[in-house]
């Protein structure tokens, strides 16, 4: 296989990473971007760090973790995480997660990693997201590998997702690097954590080997991360009420804003967990009952291990009760919490939209109760 046949997908390599780095620096928001990640240091003197970075890696490990770990804290009341010794040294995985922020879902993983001292993973992520030039550089320079969202000819999409497969497959079971992959495209916006059979199809059209084997090679591990407060949340309210009456269309600009938001806004306490390595039995053929084929077969054991690795917040269970006029689980939340929340839900206009809104927290809930 040609070493540059994978060159439209992949992300920047280190020979790359120093032009990027010098158009990185010459944006008009790198100097706002810096103050925020090293609020003590002079912006001279982190910009020339910036600029003396040579290697993917170094980028990462000094540059990347710094910006998330201010992420966190200054956004957050806390972060916490489980799970990390289902990550061996020695075997390199698939790492499928639950999807509620556009950036931060997979970045968090990558800044346990460095902490952990281990190899970061290359991240998926869906090609709208380079409508920012600053953010394409920023994205390729971090191992972020482009997967096309759909629309246009079925049959040169199929041909681009067997293209992301083999490249999945490489990287996994060639170079022996680990990979984050959303379980659906886009994010979760009404809080109900599904994994899209079209994406465990995907999976298995990057190998020769049957459907099981293929996916076994990849050593899929779920993940689940949790929110106390989705900095999106009015965001996702009103496009889905927009959409229920058809009227919603996406705008230039509209994913940059949601990246944004889900930076900077407040996110109470946040929770990553992580899962045992599916098994082969949980990749066999012998299907459920209902079931059409091996992927709805393995999307589903996946949906029952994300939402069991789900954790469950204050803001979960205050929605679930307003949601169905109850006090079931009100030893989990405060008085504090819920005058935040209504503050919250009451920018959005009465009737649906707030619906919408309660429904996105209270989906959890729900979903673990039918567990």
């Amino acid at each position: 296989m040609s070493d540059n046949i994978f060159d439209d997908i992949r992300p920047y390599n280190d020979s790359e990473l120093r032009e990027a780095i010098g158009r990185i620096s010459q944006w008009e928001l790198i100097p706002q971007i810096l103050r925020f990640i090293y609020p003590q240091v002079p912006v001279e003197e982190s910009m020339k760090k910036l600029q003396n970075i040579q290697t993917v890696k170094e980028l990462q490990v000094s540059f990347m973790y710094d910006a998330v770990c201010r992420i966190v804290k200054t956004t957050s009341q806390g972060f916490t995480y489980s799970g990390f010794d289902y990550i061996r040294r020695d075997k390199p995985c698939l790492y499928i997660s639950n999807h509620r922020d556009i950036t931060l879902d997979a970045f968090l993983l990558q800044m346990i990693l460095i902490e952990r001292k281990r190899e970061t993973s290359y991240i998926v992520f869906g090609n709208n997201l380079m409508e920012s030039p600053l953010l394409r550089d920023l994205f390729l320079s971090n191992h972020l590998v482009q997967m096309e969202r759909g629309g246009g000819n079925p049959r040169a999409f199929y041909r681009s997702l067997q293209h992301l497969s083999q490249y999945l497959h490489q990287l996994i079971v060639n170079e022996h690097q680990s990979v984050w992959i959303a379980q659906k495209n886009g994010r979760s916006k009404d809080g109900i954590d599904s994994t899209a059979p079209a994406i465990i199809k995907m999976l298995t059209l990057g190998s020769d080997k049957p459907a099981e084997q293929a996916l076994a090679d990849l050593n899929i591990i779920p993940v689940a991360v949790s929110y106390e407060w989705d900095p999106c949340d009015l965001l996702k309210a009103t496009e889905l009420h927009k959409r229920s009456l058809g009227e919603y269309h996406k705008v230039e600009g509209e994913d940059t804003n949601s990246v944004t938001t889900g930076i900077i806004g407040p996110k109470g306490h946040i929770h990553l967990s992580i899962g045992k390595p599916l098994t082969t039995a949980e990749l066999s053929s012998e299907k459920a009952p209902g079931e059409k084929d091996l992927a709805e077969h393995v999307a589903n054991v996946l949906d029952h291990r994300i939402k069991k690795l789900y954790k469950l917040m204050p803001t979960n269970y205050l929605a679930y009760d307003m949601l169905t006029g109850t006090n079931q689980h009100r030893q989990h939340y405060s008085s504090e919490v819920k005058n935040m929340f209504l503050q919250r839900m009451n920018q959005l206009p009465e009737g649906n939209c707030q619906r919408i809104f309660l429904e996105m927290y209270a989906n959890p809930v729900i979903s673990a109760q039918q567990l």
